[in-house]
């Protein structure tokens, strides 16, 4: 169940970028979904505990706007993985789990058809 978070969490999160630059698709709809979440004033403690815990590393980080963005931490060998949400007031841990699984982009994928947008809106 935690894998299936995690990667619902990568797409949607590969997704929200995505959708930066283009519209929603038609059959879109914004929902809110409440889930309880772990969360540290700063992201020194977050990070020492996943260190010290899941030996995991920095894998991948990404701007959600300009003043938050997202954390991916992996552990190639355990293959445990989280994600975090970092603001500057806080880090939260969003999801965590096991067995996680890479992926390349496949050979011969077309590039992207928009642009993707880089001013974004203050939430």
């Amino acid at each position: 169940m935690k894998i299936i978070l995690v990667a619902w969490l990568l797409l949607y999160g590969i997704y929200g970028v995505m959708t930066a630059k283009a519209a929603a698709p038609e059959n879109a709809q914004k929902l809110m979904m409440p889930f309880p979440v772990i969360c540290t004033p700063g992201m020194t403690e977050m990070m020492g505990a996943l260190t010290t815990d899941y030996a995991v590393h920095i894998s991948m980080t990404f701007e959600e706007t300009p003043i938050t963005g997202v954390v991916v931490v992996y552990n190639p060998n355990t293959h445990a993985a989280a994600v975090l949400h970092i603001s500057e007031s806080r880090t939260c841990l969003i999801f965590s789990g096991l067995n996680a699984q890479t992926f390349e982009r496949p050979e011969g994928m077309a590039p992207p058809e928009v642009e993707v947008q880089q001013d974004f809106e203050e939430s």
